[in-house]
């Protein structure tokens, strides 16, 4: 059984080899441009043409999400074999295709806790890199103590109501959607927050970039009324 194991992985890497050989192109195996890494979403501009190229070709294979199970576009591969696919990216010095908060974060809690209606409306999109993500956790005053976030969000029946601020939200005027926590228990500290997401053009959302001393910054304040 073992010496089948080790066979099977073995056929996987060369098979691996011989696809990256194939489907990774050119540029994509030099050291990341800080101008060409790829965020994906409605906005991206892919300043290499190449980009794209490889972000589709990975995205077909579900290779920008390797273990994520087949059925929502991942990879479906096992722990080894998602290991073996980052030694032979690192073999030919591959980029990686996607840098994503929906990869890293939003997607993961989603899997776990997720119903199968919003794993299928979300999880293909993140893989293929068309919505891009930003966090709303943080807020003035509430940082490293999370749990005292006060931005508001009321049931309304037919929609959620919304008034608050986040604050250092990386990349929130670039995003397309946001995972956000918020307060609809005031009762209660910990078990009165929720997690939502909703779409950065919902009326009401502001997102003002914060500028550091080098003029530039990823963060912004995110307003909610």
């Amino acid at each position: 059984m073992a010496d089948t194991a080790v066979d099977e992985l073995e056929t996987f890497r060369a098979e691996t080899r011989a696809w990256l050989e194939e489907n990774c192109p050119p540029s994509m195996r030099t050291p990341m441009k800080d101008d060409e890494i790829v965020w994906g979403g409605k906005r991206e501009k892919f300043k290499n043409p190449e980009s794209k190229i490889w972000l589709e070709r990975m995205a077909e294979k579900g290779w920008t999400a390797p273990q994520w199970p087949k059925k929502y576009g991942g990879g479906g591969l096992s722990a080894q074999e998602a290991r073996v696919l980052q030694q032979e990216m690192s073999r030919i010095k591959a980029r990686q295709p996607l840098f994503s908060f929906g990869l890293w974060m939003f997607g993961p809690a989603l899997l776990e806790f997720g119903n199968e209606e919003q794993k299928m409306r979300f999880i293909p999109d993140i893989v293929h890199g068309r919505t891009r993500w930003c966090q709303g956790y943080s807020e003035p005053g509430a940082g490293s103590d999370l749990a005292d976030l006060q931005t508001k969000c009321e049931d309304k029946d037919d929609h959620w109501l919304i008034n608050g601020q986040k604050v250092w939200t990386s990349y929130a005027d670039q995003a397309d959607w946001i995972f956000c926590l918020v307060r609809t228990d005031r009762s209660v500290k910990h078990e009165g927050i929720s997690f939502l997401v909703f779409d950065m053009q919902t009326d009401g959302v502001e997102a003002r970039p914060i500028k550091l001393i080098s003029g530039s910054s990823p963060f912004c304040e995110t307003f909610f009324t």
